[in-house]
C-alpha cells in the first residue's frame, strides 16, 4: 500500500522506508549470485566499495550490478554473468547497496498479490473470526424481566 502511494501518487522514483527499499530481480545478469524472482533489500548508503552489489537508476530502470571500479564520483558496474562492463554512472544515481537476498521471494509476492489469493485470505479470516465468536443457541443467555415468576440459572435478569 505504501509502495503504491509513494510511486503513483507522490511520483517518487522508488519507495523506501527508513532508507531501505525492496526490489525483485527480473533478469539473469547477476546469476548465480542473484537469480530471477529473488527479492533484494537495498539500504541507502554513500559508503560504496569495489565488489559491492548496488542498485542504481538508469532512466526508468533499476539496475542491480557489482561495482568493479571506482574513480572519484564515477562507478563502473558489471553483471556477474555479463561479458561487458556497464556504462559508467555517477554516484548520485545509486539507490543503495544490497544487504539481503531473499531467494525466490518474488514468487511469494506474486502469490500474495493475486486477487484470488487476497479474496481467499479475507474470506478465511472472516470465517475464522465468526467461528471464534459464535455461541451455540443452547449456550446463549436468555434475558427476562424480574417480574417473571421463575428462576432459571441461564438467565440474565434485568429490571
Amino acid at each position: 500500500f505504501y509502495n503504491f502511494i509513494a510511486l503513483k501518487i507522490l511520483n517518487k522514483e522508488n519507495s523506501n522506508v527508513l532508507g531501505v527499499s525492496i526490489f525483485e530481480i527480473v533478469s539473469g545478469s547477476m546469476e548465480p549470485t542473484l537469480n530471477v524472482k529473488d527479492l533484494i533489500v537495498v539500504k541507502k548508503t554513500s559508503n560504496i566499495s569495489k565488489n559491492d552489489i548496488i542498485t542504481y537508476i538508469d532512466g526508468k530502470d533499476f539496475i542491480t550490478h557489482r561495482v568493479i571500479k571506482i574513480e572519484g564520483n564515477t562507478l563502473t558496474t558489471k553483471g556477474d554473468s555479463n561479458n561487458s562492463d556497464d556504462v559508467r554512472i555517477n554516484k548520485s544515481k545509486v539507490i543503495g547497496k544490497v544487504i539481503l537476498r531473499i531467494p525466490k521471494g518474488g514468487v511469494l509476492r506474486e502469490v500474495f498479490t493475486t486477487p484470488k489469493v487476497i479474496v481467499s485470505i479475507v474470506v478465511t479470516l472472516i470465517l475464522i473470526s465468526l467461528s471464534i465468536y459464535y455461541i451455540p443457541k443452547d449456550k446463549r443467555k436468555k434475558v427476562v424481566s424480574l417480574d417473571d415468576k421463575f428462576e432459571d440459572p441461564n438467565c440474565i435478569y434485568k429490571k
